[in-house]
């Protein structure tokens, strides 16, 4: 069976990974509580990185919430999307929905952006 971990290999680390995506966006799957940017990558593997705002879900709680939702989501079906690097960006919300309710959108978006990816192979 393949791995389904999180390691420090499947994250956007620096400045410049993000700026590469941000800078070079390919395919974008928007909803009104979250965006993810994608890119290809030169890796054998997906890459995620967060950008989750105190603007946007005040209470830490609820940040690091949300956090744990989309990088278990992401650990379930990065093989999927590789390779590929992804930004998720939150957007106001977000914290008011359920972890089910999280986590289902959160599939739902990952299964958008593979369908988009294997369009584009």
């Amino acid at each position: 069976m393949s791995e389904v971990t999180f390691g420090r290999e499947k994250r956007l680390l620096t400045t410049q990974a993000f700026q590469a995506v941000f800078g070079d966006t390919h395919h974008k799957v928007s909803h009104p509580n979250f965006l993810l940017l994608a890119r290809p990558n030169q890796l054998s593997n997906a890459r995620l990185g967060m950008v989750v705002a105190k603007k946007n879900i005040r209470f830490s709680v609820h940040r690091n919430r949300i956090k744990r939702v989309v990088r278990d989501s992401f650990r379930l079906m990065q093989h999927d999307l590789a390779p590929v690097d992804v930004i998720f960006l939150v957007r106001r919300g977000m914290d008011k929905l359920s972890s089910k309710d999280q986590t289902g959108l959160m599939l739902g978006a990952w299964k958008k952006l593979h369908k988009k990816l294997r369009i584009t192979s």
